[in-house]
């Protein structure tokens, strides 16, 4: 029931009522099913109110009508990015993980600043930061550290750097 929740939160923050957004759903003649048909009125209530599944042909229309993508419509709780963070990591191809550790250098460098000839951090870390990465370690698994090691030794290496 989290695509349902997400869609009725969604409607809720952009002041929607379920007349309107049943209405302009309606009026996208979205085609479910075997028979590709459009859905009742009294069906998207239902929908709505939970006691019936919506079809997953719905979803771009659904997308459509509240203005956002289909991934918002599914839950995004921390746990649940979590999970698919760690079976993007279990199943990516090598090209696949080597671009996203490209995309993660790239955020990380954009977080340096050359600055007066030596190299800072654009934010401060806080003690609570560190001790929260460090209780956080105790769940990485041993190649990843090894990974993390490496980039702060090098990061150790750039900071008495004089450019």
């Amino acid at each position: 029931m989290y695509i349902l929740d997400n869609i009725l939160e969604i409607l809720q923050k952009k002041k929607m009522t379920k007349k309107e957004f049943v209405t302009k759903l309606i009026n996208l003649e979205p085609k479910v099913g075997f028979k590709a048909e459009t859905p009742s009125q009294r069906t998207i209530y239902l929908y709505l109110q939970g006691k019936r599944e919506i079809k997953a042909d719905l979803i771009p229309y659904i997308a459509e009508v509240l203005n956002v993508t289909e991934q918002e419509l599914f839950n995004t709780s921390s746990k649940t990015r979590k999970k698919c963070f760690k079976y993007f990591l279990e199943n990516a191809s090598k090209e696949e993980l080597e671009d996203f550790h490209h995309f993660i250098n790239s955020q990380i460098y954009n977080n340096v600043n050359i600055n007066y000839g030596h190299i800072i951090m654009n934010t401060p870390v806080s003690n609570e930061k560190i001790e929260r990465f460090i209780q956080l370690l105790n769940y990485a698994p041993a190649n990843f550290l090894d990974k993390v090691l490496l980039r702060l030794e090098e990061y150790e290496k750039l900071k008495d750097l004089d450019i």
